[in-house]
């Protein structure tokens, strides 16, 4: 048998904190778990000026996006702020002056893909690839250029972006 509000007040006081016990329980029960906070993150960086320093980081020369300021604009790498899954992407413009351009995409070190754009001399050519990696916190991602040379100016075709999808433990 249910005891209403009103016949609650007229039970002993032993009684009333009991059942107002059983009621916030009950309400508590019904609730939904606050919700967890998901840390804002996310860059694009692009270059400006042209990249030709073999075997070595991409320095990109404009940051467009860098909410949470995890993407170090001296390095050219993005540092995990937490562990989670990330998406990465990478478009390029192979520079006239060259025929091929290598570009690796590096998880603390280890080539994650390769990125490969071939054109004769005077000619440009695009390339683009993207990549879902899980990371750890402190893990570091970044562009390593293999060789060639990467066209770069005001429109800026060459673009490096990630942000978080999800948190993981």
């Amino acid at each position: 048998m249910e005891t209403t509000a009103f016949e609650a007040t007229k039970a002993p006081l032993g009684h009333r904190a009991l059942l107002a016990f059983q009621e916030t329980m009950e309400t508590m029960a019904t609730m939904e778990p606050p919700a967890m906070k998901e840390p804002k993150i996310a860059f694009m960086a692009s270059l400006a000026t042209h990249f030709s320093n073999q075997n070595s980081g991409i320095i990109f020369s404009s940051v467009e996006t860098n909410i949470g300021n995890f993407f170090d604009v001296m390095t050219g790498r993005f540092g995990a702020p937490v562990s989670g899954v990330y998406f990465f992407t990478f478009s390029m413009m192979k520079h006239e002056d060259v025929e091929e351009v290598y570009v690796y995409l590096m998880h603390n070190g280890n080539t994650v893909f390769s990125m490969y754009s071939y054109e004769m001399k005077g000619k440009s050519d695009t390339s683009s690839n993207h990549a879902v990696l899980k990371l750890a916190k402190g893990d570091e991602v970044w562009l390593r250029m293999g060789n060639g040379a990467l066209h770069g100016d005001h429109q800026r075709f060459s673009t490096f972006a990630g942000f978080l999808l999800f948190e993981t433990k």
